[in-house]
């Protein structure tokens, strides 16, 4: 199967297009100045942008099945900017796989476009309803979820699949939030922690995300929609296995969203003077004081899925960051 990839640059996209590789012909849409470097030999590349609709019918072209797995994942950047690549992006996308008879296409959503679970365990049947939106990620990538739902009632041959919590080795963009946050805890950058310990995120190592987006694709049901996750756990038990397996010491003091909000706020204004990413921001502090906890029964049953528990997930990235030095010198555990 000939398939056109997008993200394929990214974390996630990185991987998938690793799996993708062994069993497929593999086209990745690539912007300007995007790297060309580490892929598999054979992977072709078409130069482009999804939220260039001109660009994709090229791309396209002589392919059987599309993977849209491009997103803006970032904590500052334009409105606008949300909106042009993960709302307009997927209906460019969808636009150039209808034109070309594609009869395969997956969409890689988020966890996030389902919403927060806050006592409950969600999976893919739930709505994505209008909220007071945390961010512009969340804003689009649930507007992003809508479109695709109405595009399989109108008959298009597309699957969503919904990752969680993604972490691992890999790229070490933005949208590799929990690894950074590994390492900002074993350096000791973080004078406190957000959220309360009992609050439950769902955790997935990245090259389970990777091999079940390969089973969408690959075995696909039409108007198939899978949450992708892994295990779910409170966030103390998330942090007391950051501190044994990485001997990071894990603070004690806990702020007061109240508190942590105004600091958010004060780091983004001035990481916006400066050109720079900041640690915090008031929408974090918002997303810590939510449950996103979600199950994948769905797509173990109906793909044959499988998830690692998180110390097993998390054991193998701590050995990856000591493997290519990013650990440094450590902060002793206690």
């Amino acid at each position: 199967m000939k398939i056109l990839v997008t993200g394929g640059t990214g974390f996630l996209g990185r991987r998938i297009v690793s799996e993708l590789a062994t069993s497929h012909s593999l086209r990745l849409l690539v912007r300007r100045g995007s790297s060309r470097e580490r892929f598999p030999a054979g992977v072709e590349f078409a130069a482009g942008d999804v939220a260039d609709r001109a660009s994709l019918p090229p791309a396209v072209a002589g392919c059987d099945a599309v993977l849209h797995a491009a997103a803006l994942v970032k904590i500052m950047a334009p409105r606008e900017e949300f909106d042009r690549i993960n709302v307009a992006g997927l209906a460019n996308v969808l636009a150039a796989a209808e034109t070309a008879g594609v009869e395969r296409m997956v969409y890689v959503s988020s966890f996030i476009a389902l919403g927060p679970t806050d006592g409950r365990t969600l999976d893919e049947s739930a709505e994505p309803r209008d909220r007071a939106w945390i961010n512009d990620y969340e804003r689009t990538k649930t507007l992003a979820d809508r479109a695709a739902r109405q595009a399989i009632a109108a008959g298009a041959p597309l699957g969503v699949v919904y990752p969680g919590v993604i972490y691992g080795p890999g790229e070490m963009t933005e949208g590799n939030i929990v690894v950074r946050h590994i390492l900002d805890l074993v350096h000791g950058r973080l004078p406190g922690l957000i959220g309360r310990p009992e609050r439950r995120w769902n955790y997935v190592y990245v090259d389970d995300v990777a091999r079940g987006v390969v089973l969408a694709l690959e075995k696909p049901a039409p108007g198939g929609r899978y949450v992708l996750g892994g295990e779910t756990v409170r966030l103390d038990e998330f942090y007391g296995l950051v501190g044994r397996l990485a001997g990071a010491r894990i603070p004690s003091l806990r702020f007061p969203d109240a508190i942590a909000k105004a600091a958010g706020a004060a780091q983004k204004a001035w990481a916006g003077l400066r050109g720079t990413t900041p640690q915090l921001t008031p929408d974090l502090v918002e997303i810590y004081k939510h449950d996103w906890a979600y199950s994948s029964a769905k797509a173990e049953a109906e793909l044959g899925y499988r998830w690692r528990p998180l110390a097993e997930g998390l054991a193998s990235t701590v050995a990856w960051l000591k493997e290519t030095g990013q650990m440094g010198r450590q902060v002793s555990g206690g």
